[in-house]
């Protein structure tokens, strides 16, 4: 009888460890973001990119158009450029638009900011499980566009939480796919929006995909 109540005493304080080893690590790991990394909606022009829709525009349209923000799935909100140019979007790899090489890297689709301003050039998503005072570090890979002249990738992204500046980052053409990081600390609160957006404006594109945000160990 001792022996099997060693036993269980030893699988019950196995299960104890496991659980709290469980706990660090949920405390310690991800926030949940919403398709990170912008490929859980497909491009549906022939050009394998678009903008957000701009009073109903579409694939024939000038700059060809897609309504994102409709999509089921789509995640983040984006900024609504003009009826030819400059905005928010979604790009596949080797378009028209000259993003960066993909080659090798977590993902297979990535946001367009052309432009400037929240209301153009911005796209954001509210997140949530944010613990106030918490150390966070955001990551996010960020290229220019591979072109110079009247449309280049001479761009300068803001990275705001809440509208607070937590980084940026100013690129120039032929920028490759980098990945960036932010510390930041939390503020008050369990949701907040994250919202990327360029400060360049004119014909001026940056491209950034595979977006997290993990907690810092040991820093509140």
């Amino acid at each position: 009888m001792s022996s099997l109540r060693t036993q269980s005493e030893q699988a019950l304080a196995a299960m104890l460890l496991l659980g709290a080893m469980t706990l660090s690590v949920a405390s310690a790991g991800s926030l949940t973001i919403v398709n990170p990394n912008f490929s859980a909606v497909a491009v549906q022009c022939s050009s394998g990119w678009a903008y957000e829709s701009y009073m109903g525009g579409n694939c024939e349209s000038v700059g060809p158009q897609q309504d994102f923000n409709s999509e089921v799935g789509i995640g983040w909100r984006f900024a609504t450029g003009t009826y030819e140019s400059y905005g928010s979007g979604i790009t596949n790899a080797n378009t028209s638009f000259n993003p960066p090489p993909f080659t090798g890297l977590p993902f297979s689709q990535a946001a367009i900011v052309q432009g400037s301003g929240a209301v153009r050039a911005a796209i954001a998503q509210k997140i949530t499980g944010f613990l106030p005072g918490q150390v966070y570090k955001l990551t996010f890979y960020l290229g220019s566009r591979y072109a110079d002249g009247c449309c280049d990738g001479n761009q300068t992204v803001l990275a705001t939480l809440d509208g607070k500046p937590i980084g940026f980052w100013k690129l120039v053409s032929f920028t490759p796919f980098t990945l960036r990081t932010a510390v930041f600390r939390g503020g008050s609160g369990l949701s907040h929006i994250l919202e990327f957006s360029g400060q360049s404006e004119g014909d001026h594109t940056a491209f950034f995909s595979d977006v997290g945000i993990e907690t810092v160990a040991g820093q509140e």
